[in-house]
């Protein structure tokens, strides 16, 4: 089955309406310009002098602690009470602050294996695999603005 496309704002309210999270949900895929637009509505730009980027971060990653599961993605450890160090991003915001605030772009991981997904050790974890189908993607999808 393939994803629905969401390729106005109306659709993507109706469907938050019915409880669905359209930005994080595999059944839908939001058409790139439209989901940066409401990224941005959401959780601010993410280029330096377009607005403050720390209250959007904050923002980002409060929303990221509420709409995913609050457990290591990597060891599958519960994880209590939120803290921004749980969002682990992954593609660095640093070298593609376009998609830092892509909810796709997001792992929740325990202190220990946020580091070493930053560390460089990532192709020994058992979310590899994934990610790397996240990042060509997220890729895919972010160089169709360049060109």
């Amino acid at each position: 089955m393939s994803a629905y496309l969401i390729t106005e704002l109306a659709e993507y309210e109706l469907c938050v309406k019915r409880g669905f999270a359209p930005l994080l949900d595999k059944n839908f895929e939001i058409e790139i310009n439209l989901r940066i637009q409401i990224q941005r509505e959401f959780f601010g730009h993410t280029i330096l002098g377009r607005g403050n980027i720390p209250q959007g971060n904050e923002r980002f990653y409060r929303w990221m602690w509420e709409n995913k599961k609050h457990y290591c993605e990597e060891c599958l450890r519960p994880l209590q009470n939120y803290w921004s160090g749980y969002i682990s991003h992954i593609l660095t915001r640093g070298a593609n602050p376009a998609i830092a605030h892509d909810p796709r772009n997001i792992n929740i991981l325990c202190h220990t294996h946020h580091d070493k997904w930053e560390t460089g050790k990532r192709n020994e974890m058992r979310i590899y695999k994934g990610n790397i189908k996240i990042i060509e993607l997220l890729q895919r999808q972010y160089n169709q603005l360049k060109a």
